[in-house]
């Protein structure tokens, strides 16, 4: 399990990035970012009666 400034290991992820109907989400990678740091909110599965824009917006 991951910590507290332990490195994310190399992944690809279908993140919410914006608020615009436009361009709400995209894919990021490890390298997408790099220098930064990043926080990954990881919701359930089985909970689908909210959006990921609907997540961003709280």
């Amino acid at each position: 399990m991951l910590t507290v400034s332990d490195r994310l290991p190399e992944h690809g992820l279908f993140a919410c990035v914006s608020l615009g109907a436009t361009n709400a989400s995209k894919t990021i990678s490890h390298t997408s970012h790099e220098g930064t740091w990043r926080v990954v909110f990881v919701g359930p599965t089985d909970f689908v009666s909210i959006s990921p824009t609907e997540i961003a917006g709280v």
